[in-house]
């Protein structure tokens, strides 16, 4: 069940998920991250969001928003990249896409120059809370998601942990909590949002600026 079809599902439930939430950003807009990353979002349709970075990589994203990047793009000397899928994207949806708390799914990444290999995902609905920016707080969905290798010998072996915190009036991941193999872990959150028009060379150096003169 994408966005859109969801939104018309629930729009007989007083107050569980107005129209008004789904307010997304607008293509143009730029994100600014604690580790000093920035992302500009290109265009956005049902399925999907399509980003890119201050390197100029891209990324394609679902609108499930604990899958994996969809697609991966670096152009440079020689370009470089990747997809990511699974056989049907709705066996996979959580709340409040679906009805489901948890799923199970393998996922085959093809990259462009390497081959294909397969990964198994696990994912979680872990309930809602909230996360402010700057004077407001948003309402987030919380999502924790496991990957595995799978080995030849069929074994599996956790490779990292995945936390979401997913703002579903900006339809954006606002923290990401990332825990590998060793127990290490790092934590992403955004810190700044500037409107298309407001997306200025200036204002975004400003923002980096002083986010990596703060930490």
């Amino acid at each position: 069940m994408n966005r859109n079809k969801l939104i018309k599902a629930c729009a007989w439930i007083p107050l569980a998920f107005p129209l008004s939430l789904w307010a997304s950003l607008e293509p143009g807009s730029v994100v600014i991250y604690s580790d000093g990353d920035v992302k500009k979002l290109l265009q956005r349709d049902e399925q999907s969001t399509l980003w890119e970075d201050q390197r100029k990589r891209r990324y394609k994203r679902s609108y499930l928003p604990y899958f994996p990047v969809l697609e991966y793009r670096r152009f440079d000397e020689q370009s470089s990249g990747y997809n990511q899928f699974v056989s049907a994207t709705t066996n996979v949806e959580l709340i409040p896409f679906n009805n489901e708390d948890y799923v199970q799914f393998n996922l085959t990444r093809q990259d462009l120059y390497k081959g294909s290999k397969k990964r198994l995902w696990q994912c979680a609905y872990s309930g809602n809370g909230h996360f402010s920016l700057g004077n407001k707080k948003y309402s987030t969905e919380k999502y924790r998601c496991k990957r595995f290798s799978i080995k030849k010998t069929f074994t599996y072996r956790l490779k990292e942990e995945i936390r979401f915190y997913y703002s579903p009036e900006l339809d954006l991941v606002m923290k990401q909590v990332k825990t590998n193999s060793v127990g290490d872990k790092s934590r992403v959150e955004v810190v700044r949002i500037l409107s298309p028009e407001r997306a200025t060379a200036k204002r975004i150096a400003r923002a980096v600026y002083k986010q990596k003169a703060d930490r």
